[in-house]
């Protein structure tokens, strides 16, 4: 099994704890960062997912009372989507365990090594930005 998928099948386990997927938690995640509401379009975008299949996880999410949406005040056929009280409260303890899950897996680098890594990870992420 390859690192990324040991990486993502230990984040899924400790997510599981909570109730949450990871898809779930990549939608919870991408809303806390905003500062206004969103449309589910916007947030496909941003997390290089179809449409329908984050419609699909914001229905879930709006039933677990997690994400609540608003009629859009730009546009009148869209739906702006926000946390929820319950919505943040999840997000942050999602985030304690993501991190505590990302500690434990790169527990075998010393903290030089976990530094060059997420640097290298980065550059990455920014040379490849457009692909």
């Amino acid at each position: 099994m390859s690192t990324s998928k040991k990486m993502k099948s230990a984040l899924k386990r400790a997510l599981s704890e909570s109730g949450i997927t990871i898809s779930q938690w990549a939608v919870l995640a991408a809303l806390s960062r905003k500062e206004r509401p969103v449309t589910a379009a916007e947030l496909s975008v941003e997390l290089d997912m179809d449409k329908p299949t984050v419609s699909g996880i914001v229905h879930r999410l709006i039933a677990k009372a997690l994400v609540a949406e608003e009629a859009s005040a730009t546009d009148g056929r869209a739906r702006d989507l926000v946390l929820t009280t319950a919505g943040v409260h999840t997000f942050q303890q999602c985030a304690a365990v993501a991190g505590m899950t990302s500690t434990w897996f790169l527990q075998p680098l010393s903290i030089a090594e976990q530094n060059e890594l997420a640097k290298l990870l980065a550059k990455l992420d920014e040379e490849r930005a457009d692909d």
